[in-house]
């Protein structure tokens, strides 16, 4: 089954939780501690997020993380790129020729998760983190 990396889910939670802050900046150690997740690895995601451009990075006392960009123009699929990179359903899609399936020749779903690969980009490209936050508001 499809299952997001601990990386990815820990960047949305933190996308998602400085989202709801309305322009307040959100530590690591509070949405560590919000969400009973990994500071040292939540950190880590957060420098990559900062480095792409996504979150602006505060230094000092009263620091933090904020969004750079508007959340309704920043994708789950963009924060699964920074974090992750492609993410496949299997390892054959999108022309990869090197695959080390022993069926690659002889394989007559490619075409089918193929199309399944394209289905769950979309949907990836398709939710914003405003709605992830609309959803974490409305759930609270």
């Amino acid at each position: 089954m499809l299952r997001l990396s601990k990386r990815i889910e820990y960047g949305l939670l933190a996308v998602q939780f400085i989202a709801t802050r309305n322009g307040a900046t959100a530590t690591v150690k509070e949405i560590a501690e919000q969400h009973n997740i990994s500071f040292e690895l939540l950190a880590k995601v957060l420098s990559a997020l900062s480095k792409s451009g996504f979150l602006i990075s505060y230094q000092g006392s009263q620091g933090g993380y904020s969004l750079a960009i508007p959340a309704e123009l920043v994708t789950v699929a963009d924060i699964i790129a920074v974090v992750e990179g492609r993410q496949n359903i299997v390892d054959c899609t999108y022309g990869v020729i090197d695959c080390n399936c022993a069926a690659f020749h002889t394989c007559t779903i490619k075409s089918p998760m193929q199309l399944l690969q394209e289905r769950i980009d979309d949907v990836f490209r398709s939710m914003t983190i405003a709605e992830l936050a609309g959803t974490a508001a409305a759930s609270a």
